[in-house]
């Protein structure tokens, strides 16, 4: 009986193993919240491209905005915010992409390279991504879960809500 037993708990230990390798195997990271730089995008679209980089991949702006931020340590002087389609807005300093914002009640088709997007359930993004670097929870039950490059100057954010992605976010300086 005992060997038995010990032969049941070895072949469930192995089992174990063999179950967290393989779920390890579909995360792009090994690092969990850590992500490489090219990790970090939206429709392609990273972090410290140029305007015309940008709109040679998503086309011309539907919409634009002047955007003044004040009251910070860093004077940013104006920014401009111009949105792609219906839903990727991206604010551009001095030219060059600095933070872009999905936000979108239906399917755009915009994704991050791993392939998330607004919609997808929460479970996708800690598969893919493994653990966040911060995680936060407000009152009203809305979830963010943050993720960083290996110099942690770009941020990749998710918003959820009810278990589904509600918006990505994604900050960084080049």
């Amino acid at each position: 009986m005992t060997k038995r037993i010990a032969a049941l708990l070895t072949v469930l230990m192995i089992a174990w193993s063999m179950d967290c390798m393989a779920a390890n195997i579909d995360r792009i990271n090994s690092d969990d919240h850590v992500l490489e730089r090219s990790e970090i995008a939206l429709g392609g679209i990273m972090v410290g491209m140029t305007r015309a980089q940008a709109e040679g991949i998503c086309g011309k702006p539907t919409a634009r905005r002047i955007v003044v931020i004040k009251g910070t340590s860093r004077d940013y002087g104006k920014l401009y915010m111009y949105v792609y389609g219906t839903s990727l807005q991206v604010t551009y300093n001095k030219d060059v992409v600095m933070l872009m914002y999905l936000d979108a009640s239906e399917s755009s088709g915009v994704a991050t390279p791993a392939g998330v997007t607004v919609g997808d359930p929460e479970d996708k993004v800690t598969q893919i991504y493994g653990t966040p670097w911060c995680y936060t929870k407000d009152d009203r039950g809305e979830e963010n879960f943050v993720y960083r490059d290996k110099g942690g100057d770009t941020k990749l954010i998710f918003g959820v809500e009810n278990g589904r992605v509600i918006y990505i976010g994604i900050i960084g300086e080049e």
